[in-house]
């Protein structure tokens, strides 16, 4: 929960995200879990986009 708290998640999301029994897999389509671990985040954790690069092998830019 207070890593969720540290990322940008609200005090209510982050608990109601950390008590789940959902495992892994589903948790990660909770809003709080992809508020926490956005776009943004991971792009700064040195991950890329498979979108990005989707569109620039089809559209060659």
């Amino acid at each position: 929960v207070r890593s969720l708290m540290k990322l940008g998640v609200s005090e209510r999301l982050a608990i109601a995200c950390g008590i789940t029994s959902k495992g892994p897999c589903r948790s990660s389509k909770t809003k709080g879990i992809n508020i926490a671990l956005g776009n943004n985040y991971l792009a700064s954790q040195g991950l890329v986009s498979l979108r990005d690069i989707w569109i620039n092998i089809h559209y060659g830019r």
